[in-house]
């Protein structure tokens, strides 16, 4: 075996020696109940627009107000996300996912229900952190399964349809005019997905096992984590430097709006079609080269950015960086899962995100002032590359230590 397939290969053949199959998580009914769990946290960060849509359009609530709503709900997550990784270790996980559910459950209830601002405020805090602890758990159950770069991707190819699903069932019953009936829905979902908790995998007592011990102790370093953790973030900072700007570089380029909106719903194809092609691809050429070359990928499309003049070549633009986003995602969750055996910074790269994310967005909006937007393409696409570099340290290392 070649130092290549070593390095890309860490998680799966630690968990895969043997046949072991550490607390049934590769298991058909356990994937899909894993999988629909990380769902509810895909729906708060990709039904932002729509909430904040709802709740405008309640007529009782401003657009500030709304912002407040789900930026509050999303940091309600994120510190959920942060408390479960740091308690990972002490839980049982599957009562600990039966309670964020509950909580979730009662948060969206709550805020179908409350007759005033500060209590929906108050409630959708509540919601956010039940999601918040769904979703780190999730996230570190599919981080243990023996090839977790395909089965992320397989997660947020799910999420993608579900919330497109979402979108869908909110449109049809015509809920937009106020956000107590999407509360209802998104109760609905967070109902249907505590159904699957009994596939749910059970921890595996590793005491009772010194091998599985013997090995996740040999694929775990703070280290390398954190620099796969860096390199998460940077990439997040990289995507939010320019694809929150689309529209304005669309138009700077004199790309009328209707191609914008045409543009936009082409990606979310693109992003299907990434997460499809983890999902068949999966380990087969290691982590380490489709981590290159989703990444180069991805900062050569930013770049092309600067060059579009129609709506097909925006189109084409930004159909290949959803796609190579959703692409390098699982990949780069991969090398953090090899990184740590109990799955805590893959769980923090979940609370990375949003916070990447919006730390991209802000640096850009410093660095073009003039709106002529090629200078934060081109730094966006140089900090691509400085995370690429810090997932290939970060696999080196997991690999050097798993080799041991």
């Amino acid at each position: 075996m070649t130092n290549t397939n070593q390095i890309a290969v860490p998680e799966q053949s630690a968990q895969s020696s043997g046949g072991n199959d550490v607390g049934g998580h590769d298991r058909p009914t356990s994937l899909a109940a894993m999988i629909s769990m990380t769902n509810l946290g895909a729906m708060t960060m990709l039904l932002t627009p729509a909430l904040v849509a709802g709740y405008i359009s309640s007529g009782s609530i401003d657009q500030a107000q709304a912002s407040s709503l789900t930026a509050t709900e999303l940091t309600g997550m994120s510190a959920a996300v942060i408390l479960t990784s740091i308690l990972i270790s002490r839980i049982d996980r599957r009562r600990f996912l039966a309670f964020g559910l509950m909580i979730a459950a009662l948060g969206h209830l709550s805020s179908a229900l409350v007759p005033t601002y500060h209590l929906l405020i108050a409630s959708r805090a509540v919601a956010g952190f039940g999601i918040g602890i769904t979703y780190a758990i999730a996230v570190a159950a599919v981080s243990r399964t023996r090839t977790p770069d395909r089965n992320f991707g397989l997660a947020i190819t799910t999420n993608q349809l579900t919330v497109t699903l979402i979108l869908w069932i909110l449109s049809w019953l015509s809920v937009s005019k106020g956000y107590s009936g999407t509360m209802y829905v998104l109760l609905a979902v967070t109902l249907l997905t505590a159904c699957t908790i009994g596939w749910f995998p059970r921890e595996a007592s590793q005491s009772n096992s010194p091998g599985i011990t013997s090995r996740a102790k040999r694929s775990t370093s703070g280290v390398a984590g954190m620099l796969g953790l860096i390199g998460m973030f940077l990439f997040l900072i990289g995507i939010g430097g320019v694809w929150p700007f689309v529209a304005e570089i669309a138009l700077a380029h004199g790309i009328p709006s209707d191609a914008v909106a045409y543009a936009l719903t082409m990606a979310g194809f693109g992003g299907i079609v990434g997460g499809l092609l983890v999902s068949l691809i999966g380990l087969r050429f290691g982590r380490t080269l489709p981590i290159i070359l989703g990444t180069l990928a991805m900062a050569t499309t930013m770049l092309a950015l600067r060059v579009v003049s129609d709506r097909v070549d925006l189109a084409i633009c930004a159909s290949l960086i959803m796609m190579f986003w959703i692409f390098s995602i699982p990949y780069y969750l991969g090398v953090l899962s090899s990184a740590d055996s109990e799955g805590r910074f893959a769980m923090l790269s979940s609370a990375a995100m949003p916070f990447g994310l919006a730390a991209g967005q802000a640096i850009a909006s410093g660095l073009d002032a003039d709106k002529n937007f090629s200078m934060q393409v081109l730094v966006s696409s140089l900090v691509l590359l400085v995370a690429l570099g810090m997932a290939l340290a970060s696999a080196r290392m997991t690999g050097k230590i798993a080799a041991q």
